[in-house]
This record gives C-alpha cells, sequence and structure tokens, in this order.
C-alpha cells in the first residue's frame, strides 16, 4: 500500500476517533465538510488514546503495549470486541470407498 494512502487513513481514524460521543446517538455532524457521521466510528487496534484537550484541538495517541498473552495488537482488539477465533478446518485425506 502507499505510504501517502496509508497516512492518510491513519490520520482519518486519528480524527474522527471517540468523536461521535460528544453528540446524542446518530447526530454526530462534521460541520466543516457538511456531513452526518455514522454511530459507530473507527476503531484503534495499534494505536490507543492518551489525551485530549477539552476542546478536541489537542489529541496525543501512543502505541498500545503488547500483549500478556503474545497475540499481535489485531487479534487482541478482536478478542476484547467477542470475536470468536476460527478454528482451522481438519485435512483429511481424500475419501476412499471400502470394499469387504
Amino acid at each position: 500500500m502507499n505510504v501517502k494512502i496509508t497516512n492518510t487513513l491513519v490520520r482519518y481514524k486519528l480524527s474522527y476517533y471517540n468523536y461521535a460521543s460528544m453528540f446524542p446517538p446518530g447526530q454526530a455532524t462534521d460541520r466543516v465538510r457538511g456531513v452526518r457521521l455514522p454511530e459507530q466510528g473507527p476503531t484503534l487496534t495499534h494505536l490507543e488514546e492518551a489525551y485530549t484537550s477539552e476542546n478536541w484541538i489537542i489529541r496525543i495517541y501512543k502505541v498500545k503495549d503488547l500483549d500478556n498473552l503474545g497475540r499481535d495488537h489485531a487479534a487482541a482488539a478482536s478478542f476484547d470486541k467477542g470475536n470468536k477465533k476460527k478454528k482451522a478446518a481438519k485435512k483429511r485425506g481424500p475419501r476412499v470407498l471400502r470394499v469387504e
């Protein structure tokens, strides 16, 4: 993926993270762009909010600590959401018809 595109995506996620919590449900609006935002904003898997000023002008994020169980950040975030890890399907050999 292009570094410029990745940088833009991360900036978007950081700017709108927890933004909908300032408004009543379903009424979060970006006043500059004139666009209504979804009720569920972006989720962060590798970063966490460290500080936000009262007027949300200054926002500081830090990289999350490693998981105690050795999972990567995406797997730990998925588990926190309640998603279960998919079990690997057992690989069986070709079916053989037994003839007696």
